[in-house]
């Protein structure tokens, strides 16, 4: 499963973050919506994706996309 690397830049996370905030969800809701995906994942994990200590899959950028209703370019944005 490819990885997007966060090692050098959190950009992603912290856009992550704020595109969930900003849309009133819980870190819960996300980690809920992203299961009925089937994509195995926990609140811990969604956590240390937002702070850039863990990299997510592609497959959950997808899905995050869907969730959020955002093009994938929104989670690179530089403010």
């Amino acid at each position: 499963m490819e990885r997007v690397n966060q090692r050098t830049n959190c950009l992603l996370g912290t856009n992550l973050r704020k595109i969930r905030i900003s849309q009133g969800l819980r870190n819960k809701d996300v980690v809920a919506q992203l299961q009925l995906r089937g994509l195995n994942i926990t609140t811990a994990i969604l956590s240390k994706v937002e702070s850039g200590l863990n990299n997510p899959s592609v497959n959950m950028l997808i899905a995050l996309t869907e969730i959020y209703h955002c093009d994938f370019n929104a989670f690179f944005e530089q403010d």
